[in-house]
């Protein structure tokens, strides 16, 4: 009984499964149809390019930044400011010499350009006129500075070495007139005192003699006080000079009868005995 009760149950199953399929129906079938959805593919849109603009024949023109555009034809070169014209120039020689023209080398020298003034009129009015341009230099071996400046009033000076004895001339001035020309202007200092002649010198015993310079004169021997000296000219001439009261004197000429004894009284020195007799 229990095998056949669920060989029913199995079967009313089974019925049941094939009615419920029929009456879901067919879409073709009886009832309403129901409603479809369908879903299509997206489609890629192409965004269209701008179309290149068709220009006239020429060079490209740049685009210009954001702000004013200029106007055509406007001139973009800068403005060129006008240089004021340079002044006019000239030279300043300034020389260092002594009295008698000989050159004094390395003296410091300055120059000084005054205005207002007008070099013309060879004038620097007194408490009218200030400094405006210092120029300095130092004289070369022929004692001279030279200054390329401007055309004006000068005044000029110096700084004298340490030995040197300055003209006192009180200012010194100058005026450079002519473009391209040139103004001297002179610094002077004492002449130096010449040394005296060492006193064996052929210039000073011969001075002190009184004889002709002019022949060449040889001084085998001289201490100051005693000498020997003889000419290159025909004859005997040779002497023993002696120099008292600072000046040379003939003590014995050649040829001489001297005895030694009496030379030596009178002072000759011994190395001088060869030049005496007896």
């Amino acid at each position: 009984m229990t095998a056949i009760r669920k060989t029913w149950i199995g079967v009313v199953a089974g019925v049941t499964v094939v009615l419920a399929g029929c009456g879901s129906g067919d879409p073709q079938g009886q009832g309403s149809p129901r409603p479809t959805t369908t879903i299509a593919a997206p489609k890629s849109l192409a965004t269209p390019s701008a179309a290149p603009a068709v220009t006239q024949a020429g060079p490209p023109v740049a685009a210009s930044p954001a702000g004013p555009s200029n106007s055509v034809g406007a001139s973009t070169a800068p403005a060129v400011t006008a240089r004021p014209p340079e002044p006019a120039t000239g030279t300043v020689v300034l020389r260092t010499v002594t009295l008698s023209g000989i050159p004094v080398p390395g003296v410091p020298v300055h120059l000084s350009l005054q205005q207002p003034c007008d070099p013309s009129s060879n004038d620097i009015p007194v408490g009218e006129t200030v400094e405006t341009v210092r120029r300095d230099g130092v004289t070369d071996e022929q004692g001279r500075a030279a200054f390329i400046t401007e055309i004006g009033c000068y005044r000029f000076g110096m700084t004298a070495p340490s030995g040197t004895n300055p003209v006192p001339e009180g200012m010194h001035t100058l005026f450079l007139v002519t473009p391209g020309g040139t103004a001297t202007g002179q610094l002077r200092f004492q002449d130096t005192a010449p040394e005296p002649a060492p006193a064996c010198a052929e210039s000073t015993i011969e001075s002190e003699l009184g004889v002709d310079p002019g022949p060449t004169a040889t001084i085998p021997d001289c201490d100051g006080r005693w000498a020997v000296i003889r000419w290159d000219t025909p004859g005997d001439n040779q002497r023993v000079i002696t120099r008292t009261s600072g000046t040379w004197t003939t003590y014995v000429r050649f040829p001489h009868d001297t005895c030694w004894s009496r030379a030596s009284a009178d002072g000759v020195p011994d190395r001088l005995r060869t030049y005496f007799n007896c």
